[in-house]
């Protein structure tokens, strides 16, 4: 038995099939009012299993057990410390609760811890709940009865006004099966966990080790279920483990599910590598987060949250340092709720969206203080950008309000031009590493990977985001602009550059801003080039509908400049002394030529020599004439059959081999094909 003690022995069985449902019961209240006392009475199990527990006679550490009901309902019991020095145990142990019970001694009534309980409580997220007033062998009615108002009037307000409060005594057992009534009632109520599809998770409370067993971590499931023979990760720093074996309630169990109280044995991992505060989770399924954006609540006690605040941040059973700023407005009033950005201080954090924590301060003797608020993530991945900008805050309202499709529009709009992944919106919204089970294929809900497709799938149906290939993604303005950029640098370059066919890809995407990631930047050109509004050959980028035309000036160089070069046959001038000859600039006479060479009336040979296309191909017909009766060719009769001075015909001589028409062997060429290899795009 891998239990919630280090003394209980080892069993070894077969896993039984999980329970369902899985609920989790927690205490609250002031030390001494008799929380211990009362779930030893409604389970038979005293929690307090420290002997400076049992010698002080106060809850040091979380206790556990487990409350059976009827039709065979089990719940998990967290007994939780009172004393102020405690509250932190206190919050790790209220972390993931289903219901509370909130422990009031009848003879004194509300106390400090009680009101603090409560709104950390509150602070958590727990809706539901029952309050006991305990000891109440030790008040007469009328004491009962104040007690009873105080109850109701320090719950007004709060998500447990209404609840029912009964009288109880653990040491008379007066009024114990009452309680036990009133939790059945609201565990009847309550909705089940298993459509929690967020990654696997569970914060660590206890750590031991057993002999036979190795490391055996306790905490409260939350999120997708997880096998034995399961890989996990335990952050922060990723270290690697597997599920050895997996205890509900002292029974061995296949999976762990969300909402159970589990002892999860870790193969792999050593008892000094593991932490009460780590968090044993699905691998690569969470963002470590050094900062977030969350929307707080700060309690009507505190003073106003202004400017960066040190806090301590509570979260599941694990603490850090922090820093607090307020995001517009520049504060937060007592009792009011606004949104805030949090960094941490140490080790990042796993954390999701709607995780609830709870913020302390500092006292100046034994470094606690009072609960000062608490509140939810909104943002676990937050913009670099200044908390005076409006923008953030409705955004983080948008964010705030939970819906997937409006949370992914943010993200991808706020990633700018650079967009986002899909892998890592997974992340951002809990959507990661969760394969669907064959259990529940006919829940929608159960495979968030798939809600996640669908929303994106939406999104980019309503053109409201770009999709580019699989996984990159782009907001609508961050790709408009990027796309009239691109369309902007292809028309400026055809109006300085009419003959040219295309400026050079990478010439064009340097054109965009440097933040603009390549794999962004390819896309919108393949896009674009999908569209059919670019082409794209030899990494040449054009409009499609761009055709190189010489204005009438330019075309009468060129039929001047035609005629020259048919004149002059194989003994072509060099273009500057062409550009003499026909009083042009050098650099527009070749732009010219290299335009008549794309169209295939001249050919362009090595020193920047052009020459008439019917002149090289008649120059071809003879090589080839003279390979049709013998099996090479040297040099002097190659130079013969050019019948041009030095000058021309070694470029002609290089050029037929480019060509593909003759292949050099020492002093020799030899017939490589008899059709040449015109260059792409020139005419055959």
């Amino acid at each position: 038995m891998l239990g919630d003690s280090p003394s209980d022995p080892p069993r070894l069985a077969a896993p039984a099939p999980h329970p369902s449902p899985s609920f989790v019961l927690g205490t609250a209240g002031h030390i001494d009012h008799g929380k211990t006392a009362l779930v030893r009475a409604l389970t038979g199990q005293d929690t307090d299993r420290l002997p400076e527990e049992k010698a002080r006679g106060i809850t040091i550490e979380l206790g556990f057990a487990a409350l059976d009901l009827a039709d065979g309902v089990r719940l998990a019991v967290v007994d939780v410390p009172g004393h102020e020095r405690f509250v932190r145990t206190m919050v790790a142990g209220a972390s993931g609760l289903d219901l509370v019970l909130l422990v009031v001694a009848a003879d004194e009534g509300v106390m400090p811890q009680t009101r603090e309980h409560l709104a950390i409580c509150s602070l958590l997220g727990i809706e539901r709940g029952l309050v006991v007033l305990s000891k109440s062998d030790q008040a007469d009615a009328e004491m009962r009865a104040l007690a009873e108002e105080e109850v109701r009037e320090l719950l007004s307000g709060s998500p447990l006004a209404g609840a029912p409060i009964v009288a109880a005594s653990a040491r008379t057992g007066e009024g114990i099966e009452a309680v036990r009534e009133a939790i059945a009632a609201l565990v009847s109520g309550l909705p089940s966990r298993a459509r929690d599809a967020r990654p696997a998770r569970l914060y660590v409370d206890r750590v031991f080790e057993k002999h036979g067993f190795g490391t055996i971590v306790t905490g409260t499931w939350s999120g997708r279920p997880c096998a034995v023979g399961a890989s996990v990760a335990i952050e922060p720093g990723g270290r690697r483990a597997r599920i050895r074996g997996l205890e509900r309630h002292g029974e061995e169990v296949a999976e762990a599910r969300a909402g159970a109280r589990m002892a999860v044995n870790l193969h792999g991992i050593a008892l000094a590598d593991v932490h009460r505060g780590d968090v044993v989770c699905a691998p690569d399924a969470l963002l470590a987060a050094t900062a977030f954006d969350a929307e707080i609540d700060w309690l009507a006690g505190s003073g106003p949250l202004e400017d960066r605040t040190a806090v301590e941040l509570l979260t599941g059973t694990s603490e850090r340092r922090a820093k607090i700023a307020p995001i517009e407005p520049a504060s937060i009033d007592p009792g009011a709720r606004g949104f805030a950005r949090i960094h941490l201080e140490g080790a990042p954090l796993p954390l999701l969206p709607g995780d609830r924590f709870v913020l302390r301060g500092f006292a100046r003797d034994a470094g606690i203080g009072g609960t000062l608020g608490g509140g939810r993530v909104v943002d676990v991945a937050p913009p670099h950008r200044r908390r005076s900008d409006p923008r953030l805050a409705e955004e983080l309202a948008r964010l705030a309000g939970g819906d997937l499709a409006e949370g992914l529009r943010v993200r991808i709009d706020r990633a700018g031009l650079a967009g986002t992944t899909r892998a890592q919106l997974a992340l951002e919204t809990g959507c990661a590493n969760t394969e669907r089970r064959d259990a529940q294929a006919d829940d929608p809900s159960a495979d968030p990977a798939g809600t996640l497709a669908r929303a994106l799938e939406a999104l980019a149906a309503d053109a409201e985001i770009v999709r580019l290939g699989t996984e990159r993604l782009l907001g609508r303005a961050a790709a408009e602009r990027l796309d009239a950029s691109l369309r902007e640098a292809v028309d400026a370059f055809h109006a300085s550059e009419p003959l040219m066919p295309g400026l050079p890809r990478a010439t064009l995407l340097g054109r965009l801003p440097e933040n603009v990631p390549a794999e962004v930047a390819d896309a919108l050109v393949a896009r674009l080039a999908d569209a059919g509004w670019l082409t794209i050959e030899d990494q040449l980028v054009a409009r499609a509908d761009f055709r190189a035309r010489p204005d009438p000036a330019q075309q009468r160089l060129a039929d001047a400049l035609l005629r020259r070069l048919a004149e002059s046959g194989l003994e072509a001038p060099s273009l500057r002394v062409l550009a003499g000859e026909l009083a042009a600039p050098p650099e527009k006479l070749r732009a010219l030529a290299h335009h008549l060479e794309r169209q295939g009336r001249l050919v362009a040979a090595p020193e920047e020599l052009f020459f008439d296309r019917g002149a090289v191909e008649a120059l071809i017909a003879r090589v080839l004439a003279h390979f049709d009766a013998r099996p090479e060719l040297d040099t002097q009769t190659l130079k013969t059959l050019i019948g041009a001075s030095r000058r021309t015909a070694m470029p002609l001589m290089a050029l037929l081999d480019d060509l593909q028409i003759t292949r050099r062997d020492g002093s020799l060429r030899r017939l490589l094909q008899r059709t040449p290899r015109w260059p792409r795009g020139r005419p055959a």
